[in-house]
């Protein structure tokens, strides 16, 4: 059996949540990729918006076992101006190169989240699969658990198959 390892970054509760509820019906692991200067207030949200689209370096810690010693990781990262939250992009860039398989689970207020996953294939070489674009109030209300139970069952799939060559899987919320 493949180790399958669960890696979110949240600023608002929201990621943490799914990739809980992920990990709750899974039974993966989990790990946390944080802050280390707070992001809070009108400030904090400037620093975002500045971190993501001039593509800055950020400081992060991270809570978690070695990529190394997982076969497939989960990316649970919310978007930030229709791009990959700059805590998790600096934290795939210093972990290059990533040796395991990787999965995405991109959470946003409207759009961006293929963007996202668009970036993490840029740095991990390889695209991720499978992918998948939850909105934010569907996570918070629950009516996410069901993509996530399906996200899963694609994960377990792809990981049981051996030697077959697998297409990325793109999964989006519907439109509303």
């Amino acid at each position: 059996m493949e180790k399958i390892l669960i890696v979110y970054y949240s600023r608002t509760g929201t990621s943490r949540q799914a990739a809980e509820e992920l990990a709750a019906h899974t039974g993966w692991p989990i790990a946390e990729v944080g802050d280390q200067v707070s992001r809070a207030g009108l400030l904090g949200d400037a620093r975002c918006v500045l971190d993501v689209l001039l593509q800055r370096h950020v400081g992060y810690r991270y809570a978690g076992p070695s990529l190394d010693e997982c076969q497939q990781i989960v990316i649970v990262a919310p978007i930030w101006v229709g791009h990959l939250a700059a805590p998790m992009r600096s934290f795939l860039r210093d972990s290059l190169p990533l040796t395991c398989k990787t999965s995405v689970i991109c959470v946003m207020a409207r759009q961006g989240g293929f963007n996202a996953a668009e970036e993490v294939a840029r740095l991990a070489s390889e695209a991720p699969s499978p992918v998948i674009a939850l909105r934010q109030s569907d996570v918070n209300s629950g009516a996410a658990l069901q993509a996530l139970r399906a996200f899963a069952e694609q994960v377990e799939a792809a990981n049981a198959r051996t030697g077959t060559a697998q297409r990325p899987a793109w999964l989006s919320p519907r439109e509303a």
